[in-house]
């Protein structure tokens, strides 16, 4: 079956002898020998249930080999035997640093012809060392079968006689073929294989910047290479370093593709691929160097319509070849690796099932000149199912804590000139859609801990465990935003559980945080307060009055989470550019950020006051010794939760602490010029017994001051609870000053106690609030004509738990109990209260009442008369109206009795009253009349009432509404007009 076209070089034909003689005028002699196409490429299906055609296939071009007869060979037999003996020739190659011919379409290179193979279809080789054709020119029979004409290629031995020490041959790839015809759907000899295969082992130079690129080149090796008429049996290997990262940026500076090609193996039988290898160097999206291969194996099918049939079969698998990577500084982080709370991942997974090719095959093939596609980077993605592969990492963090998860990856080969892009649309969710499993990209990037323990910051020296969280999820993102190498991942975001935020809101659950830009700029150091975590959202603490004893319902928005302080609130400006921390922040992003607090019922971002640079500083280091300092001398500019172990690791204490600075308001209730309020909550949280929760409290040296009428001083204002404890509140130097148009009342100063809360006064604790204050009985004063009686003096001061504002009652004597005050005929009552809270005064009422008495007796006749006058006021606040009524009245009756047996009795009584609800008014009068006649056993009474009611309208028109501006009121000027 040989089919061989030799053409002669330097020789002639000498007819008498009928040999082959050297020509006389030519230096060299060769033999050039043409044989049929040494390979076939096939198509391989992707899925061998949709073929229903027969495969396609291409063969490669012809194959050219070229000798030199050497000199010792005179004359050669013009025979077949003759011309087949390759053993005594010398087999030409390809120069080293060639590519192109001296004339397209030839195989002459520097004036000489070579040997070129095209193996496989669209890949040209040459020899890499001397080699030898091993093959007798004779037909080879056994056993009556004759077998197919052959010759395998051998080394050459060297100067001792001997080969290659494996006995493989070394070839080398110098060109590819860009006219050979399009090649079948599938097909694994891609542009860029081939590519990579001539500048791994074609040893020509690529020209860089600064010199030629780095190139680990190595021939090819074939431990079997038979060339036949049907084409070639051969077993070629080849194997291949991966480029530095510093080699990679080479080629990327001259726009050049780096060669990615890791591994090539190829076996064929008489031109037919029984198995392809090809692998590529690479990283998945983790950073860890792997490898994707390539497979095609040659199955024998059985199917229905074709009987048994041997395809080509593709399976595809990732290699993970450093199962370890290692974050850090050094690693070309933005943030030298504060962004990636992970100093190793470890991929458990060594090989991954067969997965889907990242490109499918075209259904139709393209063209030579269009034929050029570029390696991708893709998602793994598993052949069976169509979903991700789910890689299992183990993350060691910080604090060497290893935690697990799982992720799927995309696998980017090595020298993607467009990697940042392809990333880019590989994790935009509006570009991908997989076939088989629609999934939101964000899913792929949040993956879930599960509530595993890690460090997601470096902590502090001598503070371990104080950046831990129980992780829920974390958010991977790739460069270069995290990072300035492209493609390198880093923690966008998380969700994590707060344990000091957990104890005030029990149902927050995981908190979706990031990190704090002053820590990802400036290190944690860079911080005042040590931050490394904000929240995403700020959370709204709610604590109780209840919880720190009526003193304080301390409500804030905490965002920032610190190493050693705990949460905080916001309360620092920092430099966008930058992220250095340059001063605190405003006062009112300050107010904000504690909308809702209150002390002792009142507002209480109104009490705070700016805070200094300087006051941050008191947050870095927060020890229990250095806190207990700073509540003693100095002040903790914003609330801290934190947390802590407790000795010899049988619990943890959790700790809310604040000592805020604080400056009075114009016209304010409280007085905190020179006040100090400290709030400190502690809970327990042990291994063998329930939580156990103390909070304590102080406001000391502050005064209530009510509307300049009355002024309550405090020393200082505790309170202390704990389980299974009733509150505990004391309050000291307590001292109650009246002022103003009630400053009379000091003249008194002398019957009242000197410390409201001492001997006689009261103080009542309830789960409601505290009740403190006293009640004075004045005797009874007597002075001639003069009697003062039934007067009675109090005040009252009520801190709530509810949160509502604290409010303070002074009264003098009660409507049920009014004093009496009688001055000769003349006489009379009274009583005062008055209401006020931080909201202004809600409560005042007072009525007098005086006139006078006269009786007369004859004996025979006797009785008397009286005349009384009075005044009542009301005024309150209901449902934030006020409600107003001021009353008038007169009352006069008069009685005569004769002899015992005539009673005429007579009695007046005049009203007037004004009422104001809201905006509506109104004016009411009232009379009566009673006449009451008494004869022995007869008596009658008439009464004749009158009463009268005018109101006003709900809203009465002003002045200015009656009138009009442009008509009206010029008119009504020009009626005073001179």
């Amino acid at each position: 079956m040989l089919v061989v076209d030799i053409a002669l070089m330097g020789l002639r034909f000498d007819g008498a002898r009928h040999r082959l003689v050297r020509a006389p005028d030519a230096p060299n002699a060769f033999i050039l020998v043409g044989l049929p196409p040494q390979h076939v490429v096939e198509e391989v299906p992707d899925d061998l249930n949709k073929v229903t055609a027969p495969m396609q296939a291409v063969t490669a071009g012809s194959t050219r080999l070229a000798f030199s007869v050497p000199d010792d060979i005179k004359e050669l037999d013009l025979s077949l035997d003759g011309l087949l003996d390759w053993e005594r020739l010398v087999p030409l190659r390809v120069p080293d640093g060639q590519q192109a011919p001296d004339t397209p379409g030839t195989t002459v290179f520097q004036g000489i012809p070579r040997s070129v193979i095209e193996f496989p279809t669209r890949l040209l080789i040459s020899y890499d060392e001397p080699v030898d054709w091993l093959g007798g020119p004779q037909a080879q029979q056994a056993d009556g079968r004759t077998a197919l004409w052959h010759v395998r290629l051998h080394p050459a031995p060297d100067g001792a006689g001997l080969g290659a020490s494996d006995g493989s041959v070394r070839l080398r790839a110098f060109a590819m073929v860009t006219n050979g015809g399009t090649l079948p759907p599938g097909a694994p000899y891609t542009a860029p294989v081939l590519q990579d295969l001539v500048t791994l082992t074609s040893r020509i130079p690529l020209p860089g910047i600064g010199g030629p690129l780095e190139v680990h080149s190595d021939p090819l090796r074939a431990e079997q290479f038979l060339i036949t008429p049907m084409g070639t049996s051969a077993h070629l290997r080849g194997a291949w370093d991966r480029l530095s990262d510093p080699a990679l940026a080479r080629y990327a500076q001259v726009d050049r593709r780096a060669p990615a090609l890791a591994a090539y193996d190829h076996i064929t039988g008489l031109g037919r691929d029984q198995y392809v290898r090809i692998v590529h160097h690479g990283r998945l999206s983790t950073g860890h160097e792997a490898l994707h291969t390539q497979e095609y194996r040659r199955l024998f099918v059985a199917r229905p319509d074709d009987g048994i049939v041997a395809y080509l079969q593709r399976e595809d698998r990732v290699i993970v070849k450093r199962p370890e990577k290692t974050y850090g500084a050094a690693n070309g982080f933005q943030h030298e690796g504060r962004e990636m709370p992970f100093q190793v991942l470890r991929i458990t997974d060594r090989v991954t099932p067969p997965i889907i090719p990242p490109e499918p095959p075209p259904d139709h093939p393209l063209p030579p000149e269009q034929d050029d596609p570029e390696l991708t980077a893709f998602w793994v993605r598993l052949k069976e199912s169509g979903k991700d592969h789910e890689f299992t990492l183990i993350g060691t963090d910080s604090e060497a804590r290893k935690v697990s998860f799982t992720m799927p990856l995309v696998f980017v080969p090595d020298g993607l000139a467009d990697e940042q892009k392809q990333l880019n649309d590989l994790y935009d969710p509006q570009k991908q859609n997989t076939q088989a499993e629609p999934r939101k990209m964000e899913e792929r990037q949040k993956r879930e801990l599960h509530g595993q323990v890690m460090a997601m910051a470096q902590p502090p020296p001598g503070a371990p465990g104080s950046t831990s969280h129980a992780v829920g999820t974390l958010t991977f993102q790739l460069g270069p935003n995290g990072t300035k190498v492209v493609g390198q991942p880093w923690v966008a975001a998380a969700e994590v559980r707060v344990p000091a935020v957990e104890q005030f809101t029990p149902n927050a659950g995981n908190l979706e945080v990031k990190f704090n830009d002053t820590y990802l700029r400036q290190t944690m150091d860079g911080h005042p307060a040590g931050a490394y975590l904000d929240l995403e959202n700020s959370l709204k603490l709610v604590f109780g009055a209840e919880q720190a004893g009526g003193l304080s319902s301390p409500d804030a928005a905490v965002k920032t989470i610190t190493s050693q302080a705990g949460v905080i609130p916001d309360v620092f400006k920092t430099d966008p550019t930058t992220g250095v921390v340059t001063d605190a922040n405003d006062i009112e992003a300050i107010r904000d950020a504690f909308g809702g607090a209150q002390l002792l019922g009142i507002d209480l971002s109104k009490y705070l006051t700016g805070l200094a640079k300087e006051q941050l500083g008191a947050l870095r280091q927060l020890s229990d010794e250095q806190i207990e300092n700073i509540l003693e001398h100095g002040v903790l500019p914003a609330p801290v939760l934190r947390t802590r172990d407790l000795a010899d690791g049988q619990g943890k204490e959790l700790r809310y602490v604040w000592k805020p600075p604080l400056a009075p308001p114009p016209a304010a209730l409280i007085d905190v010029s020179k006040a100090s309020l400290i709030l400190d909550a502690r809970t327990v949280h042990s291994m063998d017994a329930v939580d156990k929760s103390t909070v304590q409290g102080s406001l000391s040296h502050f005064a209530l001051d009510f509307l300049g009428m009355a002024r309550v001083e405090f020393e200082e204002l505790k309170f202390r609870t704990g389980p299974g404890q009733k509150p505990d509140v004391t309050a000291s130097g307590v001292e109650l000053k009246f002022r103003g148009a009630m400053e009379f009342v000091n003249t008194l100063r002398s019957a009242l106690p000197s410390d409201v809360f001492g001997a006689g006064a009261f103080i009542d604790v309830r789960p409601t609030g505290i009740r403190a204050g006293y009640t004075l009985a004045l005797p009874t004063l007597t002075l001639g004509v003069f009697n003062l009686a039934n007067l009675s003096l109090s005040a009252e001061l009520a801190i709530p738990f509810d949160g509502k504002p604290v409010s303070f009652r002074f009264a003098v004597c009660e409507q049920k109990h009014p004093f009496n005050l009688t001055v000769s005929l003349f006489g009379g009552g009274g009583y005062f209260s008055l209401l006020v809270d931080a909201s202004g005064v809600q409560e005042v009422e007072g009525a007098i009442e005086f006139g006078g008495a006269a009786a007369l007796d004859l004996g025979v006749a006797s009785g008397g008369v009286s005349i009384m006058a009075g005044i009542r006021f009301t005024l309150a606040e209901v449902d934030g109206k006020d409600d107003v009524e001021l009353t008038g009245y007169l009352r006069c009756n008069g009685f005569l009795t004769v002899l015992g047996i005539v009673t005429v009795s007579v009695e007046f009584y005049l009203e007037l009253t004004y009422e104001k609800k809201g905006k509506q008014s109104m004016v009411r009068g009232r009379g009566t009349l009673t006449v009451s006649v008494r004869i022995a056993f007869f008596s009658k009474s008439v009464s004749l009432e009158l009463e009268r009611t005018f109101a006003g309208a709900p809203v009465d028109p002003t002045f200015a509404q009656c009138f009009s501006k442009e008509h009206d009121w010029p008119k009504y000027c020009a009626a005073f007009a001179a």
